[in-house]
Parts: C-alpha cells; structure tokens; sequence
C-alpha cells in the first residue's frame, strides 16, 4: 500500500531540454587489443566536444554493451555533469539499433551524433548549423567534407534543386592535406586515397546567402532535426555493425526528400582507435581549452516565494541539508503514523 502523498505532485518542476542534443554509441568490450586506447580516446571525444560547442545542450551516450571498467567511467563522468542521459545495455544491439533508441527518445529540436573516437575542432557546430539554416531540405549535416558516396550515385533528393535559381552546381577540389587527413583517418589503401585525391567533390550553392556544401553526409558524425530523425526509424539492426543496415539512414532521409549535406572544412577528425603524435598534440590542445567547461545539468527553474527559494539555497549546505533531511524524515513519521488500535 501507498503511505503518504508523492512529493513530485507538489509542483516540482520537469527539467526542459536544451534546444541541441548530442548522442555518442560506446562500444568497448574490453581494454586490449584493438580496443586498448578506445577509452582514452572516447575521453577526448567528450572533452572536445564540450571544449568547442558553443551552446548548451544534453549530452545522450549509449553504451552498447561495454567492460564494466568502461561503464564504471561512464557514472563517473555523468555524476560529474558530462552526460545528462546514460542509456546502458547489457547487449550489443548494433549502431543502427542504438539509433533506433536516441532517434526516438530524445526531445531536442536539433540533434547531433557522433562516433565515440571523434575529435571537435572549434567552429564545428556554427559551420553545421549555417549550412542547416541555408537549405531547409537538409535532413543529415556533417562537419567534415564527404568523400564517400554511401548510396553510390543513388541519391536523388539534390535534384530538386537543380532546376531552381537560387542555387549552383559546382565542382570543389579540397587542398592535398584535407585530402590526406581524411585518408589517415579512415586508414585508407594507398589505392583508395589515390581515387579521393584523383576527383572533384559535388557542390551546391546557395548564391544569395553565399553558404557552400558538399553533397553527401558521413555517419561518423553529423546533426540531424529532430523532425526528421522521427521520421526514419525504426532501422533494421540485425547485426552489430553493418554496412547495409546504417547505410538505410541514407536511403530513408533521401526518400523523403531531405539533403545529405557536409562542410567543405573538415571541423571534425576521425581519431580511430590509435592516435599519432601530430593527432595527440592537436587533441591535447583543445580539450585543454576546456577542462574548465564541464556543463553541469540544467537546473528546472524554481518557482515559489523568494523564501522557498532561500530554504532551497540554505539545502545546498550539507550540513543544513543533514538537517532537514531529518526533519523530513520526522514529519512523515508524524504526519503518516499508523494511528493506535483501541485496546481489548
């Protein structure tokens, strides 16, 4: 039986979501092997996210089945303020699984995801956002210009927009080391990177607001409306990671229109499960920047008299909040006390 009245009925307030939200998908089963850094490496992920993002936002990871060492980390840096949601998983229900989840559940009119061995560069989500603001049919933005064609010259929702005005088809040639730091990143054939230096990546611009994209997105990382997320799932997930499965993003968000879109900047890295001493020191000196801005949770706003909200302050006291605590304990003993029975 229920005893007493639930104090969230008194009007305590809900917490109301940041206008962006930002997901990761962990998966690191062990600390060895071709995992032995990954940890360290998702640490730099979120260091550089919160170093660069210039707004706030909710930060969602889903660990997708991890060592415990690594989901012990994981409380640790949402005790601390880092991750607002921690979705965890007994099992591995693949990446398109674990979108399934975030595309569905988060309430953030914008949402970003990124692969847990990402590195933020500063300017990454202004970039994003101005190419999101200048083509209302994106559905799918990346900070980095794409290089490979998931959907291999199946794409048809940028056709649209080749009979109108406003915009221009055009051909850019990204400079050699953009070229090479994308190669490095994915681990590139010397065959394979000979192909991305050897040709010319599809444009659209926007003439009167002057913004420049590279068609195509990367599933590394990108953002995405809500709206639209809303909209494409539920994926097939079947298998932990497979090409067909996320590569139905793609389709999906073309199907219904929506423009897979990219910067001709790379704002973001792929740091992979190794990094060199060039990425390492890059790495070091932007999560320096922001060692300081670990966002804590957004407070819901107090409402009530100016001496609820002297009594709330007075709690962030431990000491006083020992002692109310106490009285609280007390109070529901007096106020909800079994009354005696009337002796025999």
């Amino acid at each position: 039986m229920r005893t007493g009245t639930n104090p969230a009925k008194a009007g305590l307030p809900a917490y109301q979501s940041q206008k962006l939200g930002i997901a990761t998908i962990v998966y690191i089963p062990s600390l060895d092997g071709y995992f032995e850094h990954s940890l360290e490496i998702l640490k730099y992920t979120l260091a550089s996210l919160r170093a660069t993002t210039t707004q706030p936002f909710d930060l969602l990871v889903f660990d997708n089945g991890s060592c415990a060492q690594v989901v012990d980390e994981l409380h640790a840096l949402h005790k601390r303020g880092w991750i607002e949601w921690l979705i965890l998983s007994r099992h591995n229900v693949g990446k398109a699984g674990a979108w399934n989840w975030i595309f569905s559940a988060m309430p953030n009119e914008i949402l970003g995801y990124t692969d847990s061995d990402v590195l933020f560069r500063p300017g990454w989500l202004e970039a994003s956002l101005e190419i999101l603001g200048a083509f209302p049919q994106a559905g799918m933005v990346s900070a980095q210009p794409n290089f490979y064609d998931v959907m291999k010259g199946e794409g048809k929702a940028h056709l649209a927009l080749q009979g109108d005005e406003a915009y221009h088809f055009e051909q850019y040639w990204p400079p050699k080391e953009v070229v090479d730091e994308y190669c490095l990143g994915i681990g590139a054939s010397q065959e394979l990177a000979a192909t991305f230096h050897q040709n010319a990546l599809p444009v659209v611009h926007h003439k009167r607001q002057g913004v420049r994209a590279v068609i195509g997105a990367s599933h590394m990382q990108f953002i995405i409306p809500r709206a639209v997320a809303r909209l494409v799932v539920p994926l097939p997930a079947t298998r932990g990671l497979l090409h067909a499965e996320t590569k139905a993003l793609d389709f999906k968000i073309d199907q219904l229109g929506y423009l897979h879109l990219s910067t001709l900047r790379p704002y973001v890295f792929h740091m992979g499960n190794n990094l060199n001493p060039r990425v390492l020191n890059e790495v070091q000196q932007i999560t320096s920047l922001g060692q300081s801005r670990a966002t804590p949770p957004k407070k819901a706003p107090l409402q009530g008299s100016k001496w609820l909200r002297l009594l709330v302050a007075l709690a962030r006291t431990p000491r006083l909040k020992r002692g109310m605590v106490r009285l609280y304990h007390l109070l529901f003993q007096v106020l909800y006390a079994e009354k005696p029975g009337k002796e025999d």
